[in-house]
């Protein structure tokens, strides 16, 4: 009798990470399932450690190339789908799963045949009480995912599910009929992105997306953890691809300001701190967007990343044991914070509002001793309010701005932003209207393009 269940779990050189999440599959309280491995030519002994600890217990396929995620899953699912189980899970290699969490996603699937997928409840590896997420939304007017619960430390009333637009495929149930129907996910992004145009294909075709509390995960991942510029590149690419294709073309002109922003920003306060290759990624990784150019990137694309040539802040730091930072809104204090429990300064954080910043600092600038540095922490040093003056400013990014040196310092640097943002987003703009139309024309001269065989 063919089970319930299929799960596909895609590896790439994370052997000791597969190990854990095979074994957390293997001892789950729901044992209906058959399980596929898919492992994308990896050369650290993944597949062979695989055959010789697990044998038996699992389908083992290996690719002679690296075929990304959506490659990967899509091979996985196709064995899974000619086999006739009625669901596929998707797992990435570095999760692990608590072991009620396949139960939860079978019920919620089982009892709702209006939900095309169900994702989990996503925990960081590292702090194993802390949320990564509970799903996502997409943000049409930000041009990027807003996840749901991001961050959430010891969550408690999460509700049992939570509607999405979008979950990860790091653990994600799927129903087979659905898969039938809409497609395998798109190739062409190879990894990042692919999901989540994946999860929008299943909204369009009515089908809803949701995350269920109760099945949880834990996870390792991080753009932080690469030592390349690997998912820089995906991450650019693909956003861009995807809001090019499939946001409204009079938001365009957003999306070519964005662009912009971002290059700006990564050129600029990247090369102050000696750091190229991630603003030389991001450049390329617009150009191969805007010339639609999909799948594995090609080369003088993706570099090793470089270490800071300095530390922006460190030199003022120097002769203090204490600061005292008036933060901003919506700023992250544990960036700041975590900088400088590592240098061993005790670090006061306020969190002020634009209308109370020049009382604050006023009332600052009189009560810090000596041994005190008073700074304002900002998002990023462009998005500083005009009213912050005469005081070191240090964003999330740790660029800094000595505003007690240079009154108008900030000011210069956005004059120039501004510049670049007039005369360039103009031309970004006629290049996106004109991806926007190829994308859409060839997905309807091809019966929707997005879609990739199931045999």
């Amino acid at each position: 009798m063919v089970t319930l269940v299929g799960i596909v779990i895609c590896n790439f050189n994370k052997k000791e990470y597969l190990i854990r999440c095979i074994e957390s599959v293997l001892a789950s309280s729901y044992q209906n399932f058959s399980l596929y491995v898919v492992d994308n030519a990896s050369t650290d002994g993944s597949a062979e450690l695989v055959r010789e600890l697990f044998g038996g217990k699992l389908t083992l396929i290996i690719n002679d190339e690296n075929k990304g995620g959506a490659g990967g899953f899509n091979q996985g699912m196709r064995e899974a789908l000619r086999a006739g189980h009625r669901y596929i899970l998707l797992l990435d290699n570095d999760v692990v799963i608590d072991k009620e969490a396949i139960k939860h996603l079978v019920d919620v699937l089982e009892g709702d045949p209006s939900i095309g997928i169900v994702g989990s409840a996503i925990y960081k590896m590292d702090v194993p009480d802390q949320l990564q997420e509970i799903g996502a939304a997409i943000d049409w007017d930000g041009f990027k995912v807003a996840p749901f619960y991001q961050n959430v430390l010891q969550p408690k009333h999460l509700p049992y599910i939570v509607e999405c637009d979008y979950v990860p495929a790091c653990c994600a149930l799927i129903r087979a009929d659905a898969i039938h129907q809409i497609g395998l996910m798109d190739e062409k992004w190879f990894i990042h992105w692919d999901d989540i145009e994946w999860c929008y294909r299943f909204k369009k075709s009515g089908y809803r997306v949701v995350a269920c509390s109760r099945a949880k995960v834990w996870h390792k991942t991080g753009v932080a953890l690469h030592t390349s510029t690997f998912p820089h590149y995906y991450l650019t690419r693909n956003k861009i691809r995807f809001f090019a294709k499939y946001a409204k073309q009079e938001t365009l002109m957003d999306l070519a300001k964005m662009i912009i922003d971002e290059w700006f920003k990564a050129l600029y306060f990247g090369g102050a701190k000696g750091v190229h290759n991630v603003a030389q990624t991001i450049y390329m990784a617009y150009e191969d967007a805007l010339n639609n150019i999909t799948g594995r990137a090609k080369q003088n694309r993706i570099f090793e990343k470089e270490v800071a040539r300095a530390d922006l802040l460190e030199p003022y730091l120097k002769h203090y044991s204490k600061v005292v930072a008036l933060a901003g809104q919506n700023t992250n204090s544990n960036i700041l914070n975590g900088y400088m429990e590592r240098k061993g300064i005790e670090c006061l954080v306020l969190c002020i509002n634009e209308d109370e910043i020049e009382s604050a600092l006023r009332k600052w600038k009189k009560n810090v001793d000596e041994h005190t540095l008073l700074i304002y922490f900002s998002k990023h040093i462009l998005e500083t309010p005009s009213k912050v003056s005469h005081v070191i400013v240090v964003d999330e990014f740790l660029n800094v701005v000595d505003l007690r040196e240079e009154a108008n310092a900030i000011e210069v640097m956005r004059d120039l932003y501004e510049q670049f943002i007039a005369v360039m987003s103009p031309l970004i703009y006629a290049r996106l209207c004109q991806l926007h139309h190829i994308l859409n024309a060839s997905e309807e001269g091809s019966n929707n393009e997005a879609t990739v065989p199931i045999s």
